[in-house]
């Protein structure tokens, strides 16, 4: 395989399904040269296939973000196929059904915290030492609502508030070497994740629409054109941002809240 040239190269972690998969194919119709990771590697194929089918450039390397050599082994693979990535996307993670804090499984906690932080952790340290070095880059993480308000998952929630504080404490390490991140906060997007939960009836999707202010979900192409717009030249003086894409959520939900005791008359 030889090296792409005069294309910028991608890495997007948890590539393999909802939002990871549709900025996969959103960098590649930008003419990025993508490299798509994930655990499920019939997934991956299949994702590259696509981008391929549609004139893209991609590749799939199998990785476990919870697992430093595998990340580290990412990063080499990524380099001799493709060259040295200039943008990395975060997009893997796992979800949470809500819960009581006393009630949080210390096991689940643990695996949590280790795909949806230490996997976001490992990759930004690995692929922004490399940014670093060249001098310049773009890195987004997926961080959530929960980055910013305290919902009711005792281990998302502030798994996601600390993806934000290292989003905010790269951008200031990372700035003056030319290499900016950012993060953007999806509201409910109807990913593969939320999908399933709706259909095991843990979500009710006529309540959630009613909490935003547009009445709608998000959908993951939402997310991936949020998340181009922060690792293209558009953006070029914007870093340590969080950009919610929520349809509304984070507005709608204290002013609907003030209007159940305060109605305007």
């Amino acid at each position: 395989m030889t090296v792409a040239q005069g294309r910028r190269v991608g890495v997007v972690t948890g590539g393999t399904s909802g939002i990871g998969w549709s900025v996969a194919e959103r960098l590649a119709r930008e003419g990025v040269s993508v490299v798509v990771t994930g655990r499920d590697v019939a997934r991956g194929e299949e994702v590259v296939d696509l981008i391929r089918s549609q004139g893209g450039t991609a590749e799939f390397v199998a990785s476990e973000v919870s697992d430093i050599s595998s990340m580290d082994n990412l990063a080499a693979e990524t380099v001799t196929r493709l060259g040295v990535p200039s943008i990395l996307v975060n997009a893997a993670g796992i979800l949470q059904s809500g819960k009581k804090v006393l009630d949080q499984d210390a096991g689940e906690n643990a695996r949590l915290w280790d795909v949806n932080y230490n996997g976001t952790l490992y990759a930004c340290q690995i692929f922004g030492r490399l940014m670093r070095d060249q001098g310049r880059g773009s890195i987004v993480n997926i961080g959530s609502l929960a980055s910013l308000a305290p919902l009711s998952l005792p281990a998302y929630t502030p798994g996601k508030a600390a993806v934000w504080s290292l989003t905010q404490i790269l951008a200031a390490e990372l700035g003056p070497y030319g290499v900016r991140v950012n993060a953007v906060a999806p509201g409910y997007t109807l990913s593969d994740g939320l999908k399933a939960k709706i259909e095991q009836g843990l979500r009710n999707p006529e309540e959630i629409k009613k909490t935003t202010a547009l009445g709608k979900f998000v959908l993951p192409e939402d997310i991936a054109a949020a998340i181009w717009f922060l690792s293209s030249d558009q953006s070029a003086s914007i870093t340590g941002t969080i950009l919610p894409v929520d349809a509304g959520w984070l507005v709608h939900a204290p002013y609907a809240s003030y209007l159940r005791g305060n109605p305007v008359k």
